[in-house]
């Protein structure tokens, strides 16, 4: 496939979009996460050489939309799949059922080049290293992880410690077990602490970068934008790490 250009890209978020704006198909902060899915898709396309990408915790499926709106061959993965039934059906999506926690990925060794990871280890309560442990195994030789995360020791996270405030709602975090079956933020991680989960299970961190992607039309937002020019980069909002396969990996069993 030809891997999609910018302009590629953004037609496909318009497209998304429009459906999911005039169907309601879910309600949808999808605008909210624009951003984001732009800088992510362009990620992938700068790497991309070929094979199926594999996207791990998809719901509710507007980054899986796009990727398929950008012609990706795109296998989604998620614990309740029909929470995005009217995605799949509207988009035909190949939405596969896995708890990552606890089982096994239904796929065999090798047999993906590209697996995401995207704002989902920061969801995570059970078991990081087995998820870890089962992307290597599905990971081709030559096999690159992108995961997305927020950054631990992003600049509003340090205001809110010195503020004497934790990160996030923990009730609320909480809460969302309840309400869409999987937890909020759990924990947030430093680079350190990723890199360290990445190489307890052979993968190599090829590179980082890091990214902020909302910035509210206020003075509240015009002073984020400065503060955030003005900083080193290690201080914003976003980490995106893309890893390389290094070994065969822990071969972890999940947890009984």
């Amino acid at each position: 496939m030809k891997v999609p250009d910018q302009a590629g890209i953004e037609d496909a978020l318009y497209y998304v979009e429009g459906i999911v704006r005039d169907r309601n198909v879910v309600p949808s902060d999808f605008v909210r996460h624009r951003n984001r899915f732009r800088n992510d898709a362009a990620m992938l396309g700068a790497i991309y050489e070929g094979g199926e990408v594999l996207e791990l915790g998809a719901f509710p499926c507007h980054f899986t939309a796009t990727l398929k709106a950008l012609n990706y061959p795109v296998i989604a993965i998620d614990l309740a799949p029909e929470r995005s039934k009217d995605m799949v059906a509207r988009f035909g999506l190949d939405l596969r059922k896995c708890d990552i926690e606890r089982e096994p990925l239904p796929f065999a060794d090798g047999a993906f080049r590209y697996v995401l990871l995207n704002e989902v280890f920061e969801h995570l309560r059970i078991d990081p290293l087995f998820v870890l442990s089962e992307i290597n195994r599905v990971l081709a030789g030559d096999g690159t992880l992108m995961l997305t995360t927020p950054n631990l020791y992003s600049i509003q996270q340090i205001v809110r410690f010195l503020r004497g405030r934790g990160f996030g709602d923990p009730l609320r975090d909480f809460e969302k077990l309840r309400d869409i079956g999987h937890m909020g933020h759990v924990r947030e991680y430093s680079h350190r602490e990723i890199r360290r989960f990445l190489e307890y299970a052979d993968l190599k961190v090829a590179s980082v970068t890091y990214r902020h992607f909302h910035f509210p039309a206020s003075v509240r937002g015009i002073l984020a934008r400065i503060a955030f020019t003005l900083l080193p980069a290690r201080f914003r909002t976003f980490q995106i790490v893309l890893a390389r396969k290094s070994g065969p990996g822990p071969g972890l069993a999940p947890l009984p």
